[in-house]
């Protein structure tokens, strides 16, 4: 019992004729309160990057130069295998990322091709379907859904509007998009001349988690955004909104 203090999730029990001097029945040692150790992907310092390119290139070289700086500390050729294995599976893994997202990219493409191709077959084939004289009566526009369907949204002219607040100490950017998929975010820091692009976001809100270039300096930070279908910008961009941040 640490501290005089006793906690029914440590083997105690109230019915059990406990002392407050003594351990739960069945253990012959004081009880001690395991200490987890605290968990943290990247300390600061870490010698492992944060950043994925940068944590393969290291992989890669630890792999690579193991085999000549190894020896020099007195590593086995069993620890320098092993060590190498680690690195190698990594990198495998991390490769396996890549390539899937170089197919992934492929494919995107492919079907963007095929809808414009492909849709454009499709709306000529079905203009001339609703030029049968049975089409009418057939019953096929509703069961084949070859209606369209009303839409007052104008992608040319949409212009999405952006509230900025600071939450947990980052900022909290709420936006419309109506009816594109996503909004391209923009930020400055006032009086610069050009605006970099944080992202895109298809979920309201976007957040911002930036630090101060200086902690010490509160900065003025303005942003935009814009609406987004199929990776092409449209309409208008929103009003450019501030916000103080200090950190």
């Amino acid at each position: 019992m640490a501290g005089g203090i006793i906690r029914l999730d440590e083997g105690w029990r109230l019915d059990d004729g406990h002392h407050f001097d003594q351990s739960p029945h069945g253990s012959t040692n004081p009880y001690v309160v395991p200490i987890k150790p605290r968990k943290k992907k990247n300390m600061a310092g870490d010698f492992i990057p944060r950043k994925r390119a940068e944590r393969y290139l290291w992989w890669k070289n630890l792999h690579d130069k193991l085999d000549v700086e190894g020896p020099k500390i007195g590593l086995t050729a069993t620890e320098i295998t092993d060590t190498k294995a680690l690195a190698a599976e990594m990198i495998d893994a991390m490769e396996a990322v890549d390539a899937a997202d170089t197919a992934l990219k492929g494919a995107r493409a492919a079907e963007k091709a095929a809808e414009v191709t492909d849709g454009a077959a499709i709306r000529l084939a079905i203009r001339y379907w609703k030029t049968r004289p049975a089409y009418a009566s057939s019953g096929v526009e509703g069961t084949l859904q070859l209606v369209g369907t009303g839409s007052d949204f104008d992608p040319n002219t949409f212009k999405p509007t952006l509230k900025l607040s600071i939450v947990g100490g980052v900022i909290k950017l709420d936006f419309t998009k109506g009816e594109c998929d996503s909004v391209a975010v923009r930020c400055r820091l006032r009086g610069s001349p050009g605006w970099n692009k944080l992202g895109l976001d298809s979920l309201t809100p976007y957040y911002d988690t930036a630090p101060l270039a200086d902690p010490a300096v509160p900065e003025t930070r303005e942003y935009y955004v814009i609406g987004v279908i199929d990776d092409i910008e449209v309409g208008q961009p929103s009003d450019v909104v501030s916000i103080v941040f200090g950190g």
